[in-house]
């Protein structure tokens, strides 16, 4: 079901589509919508830029779930002598007309994660910010933006606090990365599983402690916040940039930490197409082999939706963990 500027356009747009593509990655990066029509005769009316696009999927029968909400961002018409004319229409999850993309010149005194994305983010017309309520509660003492959009804030203060920041519409979410979120796809061969390609261990990204460096006034001091990983690795990670306390060296080791445990490892299934797969949620792979059986955290997706491949889902993969890694024969 495909509705733009509010009309649904499914029944229309059935006969003359070539290709859907639907694409979402973990933290800022803008989800991608991407329509391929036969534009024979030119007979597509050419959407506006920023109207508002609802894309949902889903299987004959079993119902649509909502896979992308965003605005048309780009319309291209490409056509030659003996090939015919295609119209791609690309829409994104960030409206890329809107103020969200203006820098702000300001700073935050004594003032939680939350205030700091709502107070920036009215600015920018984002009409509602939602905060993993694990990281509303963090304080920075003093924050600010420098000729800084509200997208790339949130995405810096993300890498802060081991945070994934996106936008969607009008709506800035910051989860938290690595939480225990319920939302899961099983990849399995002989069942849904079309093919695997799968790192469980990727030695550069490995890392035994992370340390972060800051200041303490009272004692005229450089200090030191050390943090073991689940990993075992010789190596140290040590942050590029001293901290302004305890607390933020503390964040940005628990980030690094995470980031570290989440690059242990990397690969990519294809499967059946599942609207069940979201980022940041897990992928179970089974009947692959030992070694590589096991659940991942899912990085990034793509919905393909085409005349003659049908629907499939392909997820970029990372943390492994429950197993996969270790192969106990």
């Amino acid at each position: 079901m495909v509705t733009v500027a509010g009309t649904n356009i499914t029944a229309p747009l059935l006969p003359v589509l070539i290709s859907l593509t639907v694409s979402d990655k973990v933290g800022t990066h803008a989800d991608t919508a991407i329509l391929e029509i036969d534009d024979t005769d030119g007979r597509i009316v050419l959407p506006q830029l920023g109207a508002p696009v609802v894309v949902a999927l889903g299987w004959e029968g079993g119902g649509v779930r909502v896979v992308f909400t965003g605005t048309v961002d780009e319309v291209r018409s490409s056509g030659s002598r003996g090939g015919g004319r295609t119209l791609s229409i690309s829409a994104k999850g960030v409206d890329t007309t809107g103020k969200s993309k203006e820098p702000q010149q300001r700073h935050f005194d004594d003032k939680t994660v939350e205030d700091i994305l709502k107070e920036a983010g009215s600015s920018a017309g984002i009409a509602e910010v939602a905060v993993d309520p694990v990281l509303a509660g963090i304080t920075r003492t003093y924050f600010e933006m420098r000729d800084e959009s509200f997208i790339h804030m949130g995405e810096r203060l993300a890498r802060e606090i081991g945070g994934n920041f996106r936008i969607q519409g009008a709506t800035a979410t910051m989860s938290r990365r690595g939480a225990l979120y319920l939302a899961s796809v099983a990849a399995v061969a002989g069942r849904n599983l079309h093919a695997w390609d799968i790192a469980p261990a990727l030695g550069r990204a490995q890392y035994g402690k992370v340390r972060a460096r800051w200041y303490d006034p009272a004692e005229a001091a450089w200090k030191e916040t050390e943090e073991p990983t689940s990993l075992g690795g010789e190596a140290r990670h040590d942050h590029r940039y001293s901290l302004a306390n305890e607390g933020e060296a503390g964040e940005q080791a628990a980030a690094n930490r995470a980031t570290s445990e989440r690059d242990a490892g990397e690969g990519s299934v294809t499967i059946e197409g599942d609207t069940a797969a979201i980022p940041d949620g897990l992928c179970t792979v089974a009947g692959a082999r030992p070694g590589i059986d096991g659940a991942y955290r899912i990085e990034a997706l793509t919905h393909r939706y085409s005349r003659g491949g049908g629907f499939i889902t392909e997820l970029e993969l990372r943390q492994p963990h429950q197993g996969a890694g270790a192969d106990q024969r």
